[in-house]
């Protein structure tokens, strides 16, 4: 009984182990075959893995040739792109300095344009003067033609100095501008470097240099004296320059040349004042009253009419100029009140008068002597 019992009680816990034993390998089983699944995923995954694996390098290595690919178009692009900046850069540059050509080119021509424009009216103005002064004034047209001849004549003795010879006489009868002085000390100065030059006009026996003093003292007596090149090499001519010059010349030449050299201060003009008062005393113009008036009245007042007088050299050459404007002193004022000087003065220019007088009478006994003779 009690084994049956302990059997009994035996059994559950029996059945309980063989139901365990049993259990434990199902799960076992179980186990195994999630491991061999398991195994079996892993493989699989492994080799899902190798070929992502695989096909993540065969990417990688189109993505390098791609990016390399990339790279050289880029660096490609970029020498293009630089080529063509240089190309544009040089194209535009050119193209500037091609404007600019045109640009001068358009403002050059409209310049000339302009300028032609100007000339055309001014040719148009001069035609239409032209015809009025042919038709109303002839003699002033003559005179314009005359002048333009006379600035050809100019510019050839500046090219030309020695053409002086052939242009002198037809320069001297003109009226010459005071603009024209330059070009013929121009000229002057030029034949000056030529050590020797053949003989000039009016049988002088001098050279061409002399045909310039005389065209000097004539048209700008005033100016060569004020210029330090040409007055003293015209101081010594006077003499042969007036006795080279008709009335009207010398009558203008006087004018000129007591203004100047009031002007200038006459006191400091003593070589000039003498030269020019013996070339009137050794000329035809020695008895010409209007020169001395011209220098008188010049002069402006009584006290430089007196100091002008004693500038004048006593030598017998220049004695007729200086009793002939002393003459005017005696006619203007022996009636006033006289000082001691201007007494001295007076007395001095009788002196001259009567030894004047005294050797024409003289003269004319010895021609009359040689007449009966």
């Amino acid at each position: 009984m009690k084994i049956l019992l302990f059997l009994i009680f035996l059994l559950p816990f029996s059945l309980f182990a063989i139901e365990k034993k049993d259990s434990t390998g199902m799960v076992q089983q179980r186990i195994e075959e999630q491991i061999k699944i398991n195994r079996n995923e892993i493989k699989k995954i492994t080799s899902e893995l190798t070929e992502i694996s695989r096909k993540l390098e065969i990417q990688q290595n189109l993505n390098e040739k791609t990016i390399n690919g990339i790279s050289t178009q880029i660096g490609a692009a970029s020498y293009n792109l630089t080529v063509f900046g240089i190309l544009f850069a040089i194209a535009a540059i050119i193209l500037g300095f091609y404007i600019t050509y045109i640009e001068r080119k358009v403002v050059k021509l409209k310049e000339e344009n302009t300028s032609l424009l100007n000339q055309t009216k001014r040719v148009k103005s001069e035609v239409v003067e032209i015809n009025d002064l042919i038709q109303k004034d002839i003699c002033s047209l003559h005179l314009k033609i005359q002048r333009e001849e006379t600035i050809q004549f100019l510019n050839r003795l500046v090219e030309v100095p020695e053409d002086i010879a052939n242009l002198g006489h037809q320069l001297l009868s003109r009226d010459l501008e005071k603009e024209d002085f330059t070009k013929v000390k121009e000229a002057y100065l030029e034949l000056k470097k030529v050590p020797e030059t053949p003989r000039g006009l009016f049988g002088l026996g001098g050279n061409y240099i002399d045909t310039y003093k005389i065209l000097f003292f004539q048209h700008f007596i005033d100016l060569a004296i004020k210029d330090k090149e040409i007055g003293e090499d015209l101081i010594d001519f006077y003499p042969d320059a007036i006795n080279s010059s008709f009335r009207n010349d010398i009558i203008k030449s006087t004018r000129e040349f007591i203004k100047v050299i009031v002007d200038l201060g006459f006191e400091n003009k003593m070589n000039e004042i003498n030269s020019f008062i013996k070339g009137l005393s050794l000329s035809k113009y020695k008895s010409f009253d209007i020169v001395y008036e011209i220098m008188f009245k010049g002069l402006g007042n009584r006290n430089d009419q007196f100091k002008f007088f004693g500038l004048i050299s006593d030598e017998k050459d220049s004695r007729f100029g200086k009793s002939n404007f002393g003459k005017k002193l005696i006619d203007s004022y022996s009636t006033s009140e006289l000082s001691n000087t201007e007494k001295a003065e007076i007395e001095k220019i009788n002196a001259i008068i009567s030894e004047l007088d005294k050797e024409e009478q003289e003269r004319k006994l010895l021609e009359e002597k040689k007449k009966a003779e």
